[in-house]
This record gives structure tokens, C-alpha cells and sequence, in this order.
């Protein structure tokens, strides 16, 4: 639910609202309607998928088609390794983008190390869009820590037995992009969500194998349409 009252207008007096959509949920249906006391307009529904596909078929650059194609292919395998509305596949009748083999990250670097501190690894979590996560034990007095994300501080959240750090938010062309997690200065981490997709790619399940695969091509794809 939005409040109008708090939502600013643009200048020609219409207004924008938004909902959040995880890779797997591209062909969800979104129903959207107006109410004003007792009245309520029409219903109207859409889908990501349903927007993709006007682009496809729309006089738009070849840039920004396969940008939506990677990212149809990308949301298709996710539901795949999400066992999510496979019976939907957003990339149905979306043909083939450019490919290659996600075989060249290297930017991993661990140096240092903190007593009472154990780091664990990272993963990434699909929402809509990537986040990256750094785990660590910590078997000392968390207040005695302090975890910073490229120099800036940040507030370590606990899951179970561990804490992590999240770099939330990076867009799909940014996905080589390294962020150095540091512990008091001293423990140090460098990684890249594309150090993940390479890694999985070698060594995960078919499905998760396919989701790297369809993540890297929507990175490639993204790169090249920010360049234009």
C-alpha cells in the first residue's frame, strides 16, 4: 500500500511506485489498483516478463534487447534453481544471447588476522538484485570488532552461529567489481560477485552451474549496454 500523501508528483502531475521483484519471480503477475475511500478503480496487472517482451518487440537497440534477454534467461534459470513456477519459464520463445565461460576472476585476496575472528566465506543472495555476503565466527565480544566495506564502517548482522556482512544492491554490470571486507584493520577480504559465479560454475550442481552461467551472460550483457 502506497499513501499518495507521501508521494511526491512528477511535473507533469503523475506519480511512480515500485515493487521490488526477485530474478525468479518475472512472470508473477502484479496486480495494481487505486482506492479513494470506498471507491476502487479497475485492477490492472503486469508482469516483468510482459514488460521484456514489449521491448523485444519494440524498435529498440540490439544493445537493450539482449539485455532483456539475458536477463529473461537469467530470471528462467533461477526459477529452475529455485524450483520456482517452472512450469513458466520467463525465457519461453526468448531467443539466444552472447555467451562465454566464466572462467576469469581473480581478484580474491585474504591477508591478516584477528584474534576471536574466523572468516568463513561469501555467497551471494538473489534478490532483486545481487547482494554479496562475507561470513565470519566470532567468538569474542562482537563490540570489540570493527568490519568495514571498502574503508567505510558498517554493522555486522548475526545469522545462527555466524555474523556476516552484506554489500547489497550491485547491478548486474558491475558484478567484477571487488569489495574489500576488513576486521580492525587487519583481517582483510577481497572479493567479487563474479569471483562466486566462477567458482560455482566449477564446482556447483547443473542447476546451480546453469543459474552462474545465465547471471554471468546478463553481466556481459549489462556491461554492454552501459557502454553503449
Amino acid at each position: 500500500v502506497y499513501d499518495i500523501g507521501l508521494l511526491v508528483a512528477n511535473d507533469d502531475g503523475t506519480y511512480i511506485v515500485s515493487t521490488k521483484m526477485a530474478a525468479a519471480h518475472m512472470t508473477d503477475t502484479i496486480t495494481v489498483k487505486i482506492t479513494n475511500g470506498s471507491d476502487t478503480t479497475e485492477a490492472k496487472t503486469y508482469s516483468v516478463k510482459t514488460y521484456a517482451q514489449t521491448i523485444l518487440d519494440g524498435n529498440y537497440p540490439e544493445t537493450t534487447k539482449n539485455l532483456v534477454r539475458a536477463m529473461l534467461h537469467y530470471g528462467a534459470a533461477a526459477q529452475n534453481y529455485f524450483n520456482y513456477k517452472t512450469n513458466d519459464l520467463a525465457n519461453a520463445g526468448v531467443g539466444a544471447v552472447a555467451s562465454a565461460t566464466p572462467t576469469t576472476a581473480n581478484s580474491y585476496i585474504r591477508t591478516g588476522e584477528v584474534a576471536g575472528i574466523v572468516h568463513n566465506g561469501q555467497t551471494l543472495v538473489f534478490r532483486d538484485r545481487i547482494a554479496l555476503r562475507y561470513y565470519f565466527t566470532v567468538t569474542g565480544d562482537i563490540s570489540e570488532y570493527t568490519f568495514t566495506v571498502n574503508g567505510k564502517e558498517v554493522t555486522p548482522v548475526r545469522k545462527g552461529d555466524m555474523y556476516y556482512v552484506e554489500i547489497a544492491d550491485i547491478n548486474p554490470q558491475d558484478l567484477d567489481t571487488a569489495f574489500t571486507v576488513e576486521v580492525n584493520g587487519t583481517l582483510s577480504v577481497t572479493y567479487s560477485p563474479e569471483n562466486y559465479i566462477v567458482n560455482m560454475y566449477a564446482s556447483g550442481s547443473e542447476n546451480l552451474k546453469s543459474l552462474m552461467q545465465a547471471l554471468y551472460d546478463y553481466y556481459l550483457a549489462a556491461e554492454a549496454y552501459t557502454a553503449g
